[in-house]
């Protein structure tokens, strides 16, 4: 019986490709990559990184394993709800080819840090599903000069993105220059999704990435991939630069995100940001508030009502919640620019507090 220590990774299959053989197989071993978000799309991301022998894997993601996430994150078991997702990936990974180095970086990234951290990559995986990860991570690829692998999913559909920096290379931004409202985009906690969408999306940033890493024809360059797997209908769209300065709008961007950033408070519980003298506000839609309701008292004003409703937070200090803290600091934005200086978003939202609370 093989043991760990005694272990040595068989790539003889992978190997066998005159696109990869011993010289493309050692450079996936010199190679270093960050995966951003550890859920549907980064779980099957990093077993097939991990499988092909990426030297390095960092991992990071925030959140706790939630009982609904396993449906679609088949990197974990029903034993790890509770536990660190970053720290999970990291362990499951290392047990799928002990000769890689995976590590868990236990956080959100932040403005101040990102374009630094991204330095140390050789390749970056965008898979939190999260537009406000993206517009970070499209900015810091353009100040670091890192390429990126964006993917993106809705119910029965995803969108695949590769940023390379380049002078033609359209970023993010190029695409979508304004960064959307999260209340109008959807996600998989608020419209569901069908648990192997997301991992089609991860398996195809997992092969992008390898062709990057290995030099391979058939990139997927500046289209932008759409695919519906209910029609099983793929099809490629030619993006093209917009013209802008990107390293102009990226830090810009980044200066903005900084400033923003000072808008969100965590707190250990609510009752600890009453006692701070805030007073909440849940934005959270109906279902939401009936699935899993605030602990402590609260206005209740649904996210796409905030803006029409400013002059309630004319006076005293407002915490802004809802689920994951998307919403609410994109509130949180808007109402600073109209003025209104007391109103802050809870960081990470009320999952990742709840998620506090029961993990073991």
């Amino acid at each position: 019986m093989t043991t760990l220590r005694d272990y040595v990774p068989d790539y003889s299959r992978q190997m066998r490709l005159s696109a990869v053989g011993t010289e493309g197989q050692a450079r996936l071993a010199r190679s270093r990559v960050l995966v951003i978000g550890a859920g549907g799309l980064g779980s099957p991301a990093l077993q097939y990184l991990a499988g092909a022998g990426i030297g390095h894997l960092g991992i990071v993601d925030g959140d706790t394993l939630d009982a609904s996430n396993l449906h679609r994150q088949t990197l974990y078991n029903a034993a790890d709800i509770g536990q660190s997702k970053a720290q999970l990936a990291a362990r499951h990974v290392r047990a799928l080819n002990p000769s890689i180095d995976a590590v868990g970086i236990e956080r959100v990234l932040d403005a101040e840090s990102i374009v630094s951290l991204f330095a140390t990559y050789d390749l970056i995986l965008e898979c939190t599903d999260d537009m406000r990860s993206r517009y970070l991570c499209s900015d810091a690829a353009v100040l670091s000069g890192k390429p990126v692998i964006f993917a993106s999913v809705y119910q029965y559909e995803g969108q695949l993105h590769v940023y390379r920096p380049g002078r033609d290379t359209p970023c993010l931004r190029c695409l979508w220059p304004q960064e959307p409202d999260p209340a109008q985009l959807g996600s998989c906690e608020l419209s569901g999704v069908l648990g192997p969408v997301p991992g089609v999306l991860g398996t195809l940033q997992a092969v992008e990435a390898l062709k990057l890493l290995l030099d391979l024809p058939g990139r997927l360059g500046n289209d932008l991939m759409l695919l519906d797997l209910l029609d099983v209908d793929m099809r490629r769209i030619r993006t093209r630069h917009s013209g802008h300065d990107c390293r102009t709008e990226a830090e810009r961007g980044l200066a903005a995100r900084r400033e923003n950033e000072q808008l969100e408070r965590s707190f250990p519980t609510l009752q600890a940001a009453l006692l701070a003298g805030f007073q909440l506000v849940d934005l959270r839609e109906r279902d939401e508030i009936e699935s899993a309701p605030l602990d402590a008292p609260a206005l209740w004003i649904p996210s796409g009502e905030v803006l029409d409703r400013a002059t309630s937070f004319a006076h005293g200090r407002w915490l802004l919640v809802c689920a994951r803290g998307a919403r609410s600091r994109y509130a949180a934005e808007q109402l600073r620019a109209r003025g209104l200086g007391s109103v802050y978003s809870l960081q990470g939202g009320w999952s990742t507090m709840q998620h506090a609370t029961i993990a073991p």
